[in-house]
């Protein structure tokens, strides 16, 4: 889907990757333009440790019961681990990568203090939980950043049942990628919540991009164009790892995407997906389906069970080029019977009634929309001073995504069986040599034309607030955004004008490229908040936007 103009196509690769890549952007249908010379290259950009001398091997991820009340110190801190036959430094909390899985019960309170014995500042935000907004994670917003060798204790509330999950929010593209995530698994006060089954499973799907001609810099980011995509995938934390499951077996899977941008489509071929739920709990009715799609920072609860012994495979499903994420060995054996059948779909009365009141608000007027687009300024970069960011270069008018009279939005649409989604990087050296100096991705204010951090919306607790997604297939590189809103919960109302007919809530919602998406924002929760793409490099390329949330 590469629909930046063909032309600025051919001068940026000629400057990020040599002759080679050159010649294979002139291939494509590009206006000519005169040579230009590449900019020398440099080594001496400082970058962050790759060394694994005398660290820790990664430990396996233990699961921790937190009641009501608890302490427990989290501690971040440098390790090794052998991935796909290649000792690498890695970041983990409390020696695991993923973390330790935390499990609470609705309505619990505890306190989580994190120790930072890395060599960047940090801080933990706890994605998608309703909780004090001071203990957010968010740099100037009740806390400063946790600098190395300090501490800093967090109040976690858990007012939702669900799969939440926990990450840096300090160059979240370097620190999360390197192995700083986990999850919460919140289990619902009410025991007959969710269906009884025999094992629940959390499956963190993650991908690494192993390649020492790429390290993370410590001064600029990198990869912002298309955020950086890995080529090893990891589910909780290992290569292709096994699960062993009897006939007859109802599990419950957990699935968090928390790769920095990758979508998966979630699939075990040979199987039937029992949707159960989403971002934050169940959703109004059970369903079948043969994959989920995840964005980044999106997550699903899943259940599936297995009539015949065999072999299976957990698969990201994507268009093109399946890949294998995890094996499943499904042997003979005695289970017990369960009070309802793994056929039997059921509905969930208490998501039902909670939706209730936000479906009858479906129709009201949009009180927000935002364009999702994007600004390329290389003006002063290393890539040969083009200014792009204002729409135009020697003479050409691109604005509006057009250049000499062609349509950018139609010269390579999207794959009609995932329209909007861009499952790798296609753009390679291209997208390498990107920076947060050089592209900026932006949330416009339609009715402002404010954009980004200078959005400052304010709303009343109580409010419920419908806002409106243009994902602009016009832009210079249109994908697809995971935006993410902190410390409330919406629901998705609209989808290309059209109902979605099993709702849930919601912290996340990938929006495709050339989409529009309704979303009713539920103001719940005091405080000031983000909201900002879940793409790493996104995020760091200043997709984001603050509210407050008064009393």
């Amino acid at each position: 889907m590469k629909i930046i103009p063909k032309s600025v196509l051919l001068i940026i690769a000629m400057h990020c990757a040599g002759s080679a890549l050159a010649q294979s952007a002139a291939s494509h249908r590009a206006m000519p333009m005169p040579p230009m010379p590449m900019p020398p290259a440099s080594n001496s950009a400082p970058i962050f440790s790759t060394d694994t001398t005398g660290l820790p091997a990664v430990l396996p991820t233990s699961e921790v019961i937190l009641k009501d009340g608890d302490n427990f110190t989290l501690d971040a801190s440098p390790a090794k681990q052998n991935v796909a036959g290649q000792w690498i430094r890695r970041l983990a909390y409390n020696g695991s990568v993923p973390g330790p899985i935390f499990r609470v019960k609705q309505g619990s309170s505890v306190h989580l203090t994190l120790k930072n014995d890395t060599e960047i500042e940090t801080t933990l935000h706890s994605h998608g939980l309703r909780l004090d907004s001071h203990f957010d994670g968010v740099p100037g917003v009740g806390q400063k950043p946790i600098a190395p060798g300090e501490s800093f204790t967090y109040d976690l509330t858990f007012p939702d049942a669900g799969i939440y999950w926990y990450h840096p929010h300090i160059r979240e593209d370097y620190t999360q990628n390197a192995g700083l995530y986990g999850i919460f698994l919140v289990e619902p006060s009410d025991a007959t919540t969710y269906n009884v089954v025999h094992k629940e499973v959390p499956l963190v799907l993650n991908d690494i991009l192993i390649d020492m001609k790429q390290p993370f810099q410590k001064n600029v980011v990198t990869h912002t164009l298309m955020g950086r995509f890995g080529n090893v995938d990891l589910v909780n934390g290992m290569v292709l790892p096994t699960f062993n499951i009897t006939v007859g077996e109802v599990i419950r899977f957990f699935v968090l995407n928390s790769s920095n941008a990758r979508s998966y489509a979630f699939s075990i071929p040979g199987s039937q997906l029992k949707v159960v739920g989403g971002d934050n709990g169940l959703t109004e009715k059970e369903e079948w389906a043969t994959k989920v799609i995840l964005g980044p920072g999106e997550r699903a609860i899943v259940e599936v069970s297995f009539a015949k012994a065999g072999a299976f495979s957990i698969v990201n499903a994507k268009p093109t080029n399946p890949t294998k994420l995890a094996k499943i060995v499904v042997s003979a054996g005695q289970v017990a019977a369960l009070p309802i059948p793994f056929k039997i779909l059921r509905q969930s009365t208490v998501a039902t009634a909670e939706i209730a009141k936000v479906r009858r608000l479906f129709q009201k007027p949009v009180d927000k929309k935002l364009t999702l687009t994007l600004a390329m300024d290389m003006a002063g970069d290393s890539m040969g001073g083009m200014d792009m960011g204002n729409g135009s270069m020697d003479g050409m008018d691109m604005s509006g995504g057009s250049m000499g009279g062609m349509d950018m939005g139609s010269m390579n649409p999207a794959p009609s069986n995932n329209p909007g989604i861009e499952w790798e990087d296609d753009m390679g050296a291209m997208n390498s040599a990107s920076t947060n100096k050089s592209v900026t991705w932006k949330m416009v204010d339609d009715s402002t034309a404010k954009e980004n951090t200078d959005i400052q919306w304010s709303f009343k607790k109580g409010d419920y607030i419908k806002i409106r997604f243009f994902n602009d297939p016009k832009s210079m590189h249109p994908m697809q955004h995971p935006i993410h809103f902190h410390g409330q919960r919406f629901v998705v109302s609209s989808m290309d004008g059209k109902t979605p007919e099993n709702l849930g809530w919601k912290d996340t919602v990938l929006i495709p490229s050339g989409s529009t998406y309704e979303i009713i924002l539920e103001a719940s929760n005091p405080g000031s908040w983000m909201s900002h793409c879940h793409i790493s490099e996104h995020l760091e390329a200043n997709m984001m936007l603050n509210f407050n949330v008064t009393e």
